[in-house]
């Protein structure tokens, strides 16, 4: 495919939107129906509210291992009702991966005829592609139409929400129970927060992070972790056994495994500044706007 000129982007931007579109609505049927058809076969096989967390996750496993073997007709069961739930309903859960795949091959095809595409294959660029660069289009549009990049941040679930004098991100938010703190239906719509964009800007974050090498997004996220460790020190004490790493019972604390640390906040904090500045950068070169100078 020839790169488009300027006129056209907009279409193809549209175009990826509504591949996109497509791509969650498999994606989500996909999930909810293997998630019920692996529940039932746990069912079929031992699962029990009554069961610790570690048998739970390991009746999972061998549920989902069972419907791959069933599938492949590699094992035969005496359970009839459960060998036909298998043979009825994971064909169309792969007919909805090929459905996905077929999608995701057509938006990376757009996305090579964008003018950005040369900018992508710079080495600066590395960990973030074109499957990437067509999802945030598919999500934002045409980013000629936001202000600046503070407007992509928020599209994308990057940005605070600040009520009645309190700033939080969104998920921060969902999680929050006090009295007062939590958002009205009203506060949600004017927030425009979307989960799922959030685990899209999350994935950028992870690609970036550990196929940056040496380059500017990994160096951002070195720096703003360090920077975390040395501003926000409570962030790293393990919340369980307060930094003392013994538990109540004075065994070696089973969260932080003994180190009193723990280091997810501090993770995710240098992670989304890192993709902050990617999707930065991004909004730069769409626009050609010099006077946002990159941050490399």
């Amino acid at each position: 495919m020839s790169i488009v000129n300027e006129t056209d982007v907009a279409a193809v931007s549209a175009e990826l939107q509504k591949l996109q579109k497509q791509r969650v609505w498999l994606l989500k049927t996909r999930n909810m129906q293997m998630n019920r058809l692996r529940a039932s076969v746990a069912g079929r096989i031992g699962y029990t509210t009554g069961l610790s967390e570690s048998e739970r996750k390991k009746i999972f496993v061998q549920a989902e291992a069972l419907i791959l073997q069933i599938h492949e007709d590699t094992i035969k069961v005496d359970d009839v009702f459960l060998g036909i739930m298998v043979m009825t309903t994971y064909p169309g859960i792969q007919a909805q991966d090929d459905m996905k795949d077929q999608i995701e091959v057509e938006m990376k095809g757009l996305a090579k005829t964008l003018p950005i595409v040369s900018w992508l294959g710079e080495p600066e660029q590395k960990g973030f592609g074109l499957l990437m660069l067509a999802k945030v289009i598919g999500e934002c549009g045409d980013l000629r139409n936001y202000a600046n990049p503070a407007k992509v941040w928020r599209r994308m679930g990057c940005a605070p929400y600040t009520k009645d004098g309190v700033t939080q991100m969104g998920s921060t938010w969902k999680r929050s129970n006090k009295k007062g703190s939590s958002l009205h239906k009203s506060d949600w719509t004017e927030f425009g927060y979307s989960p799922r964009r959030r685990s899209e800007a999350f994935l950028i974050g992870d690609g970036i992070v550990k196929q940056n090498g040496e380059g500017p997004y990994r160096q951002r996220y070195n720096s703003a972790k360090a920077k975390s460790k040395e501003n926000h020190p409570e962030w790293w004490i393990c919340p369980t056994c307060k930094g003392d790493k013994l538990s109540a019972t004075g065994k070696k604390c089973s969260y932080c495994k003994g180190t009193g640390e723990v280091k997810m906040h501090g993770h995710l904090h240098a992670m989304l500044l890192a993709t902050k500045m990617l999707l930065k950068n991004l909004w730069i070169e769409w626009n050609d706007h010099p006077e946002y100078t990159p941050d490399w």
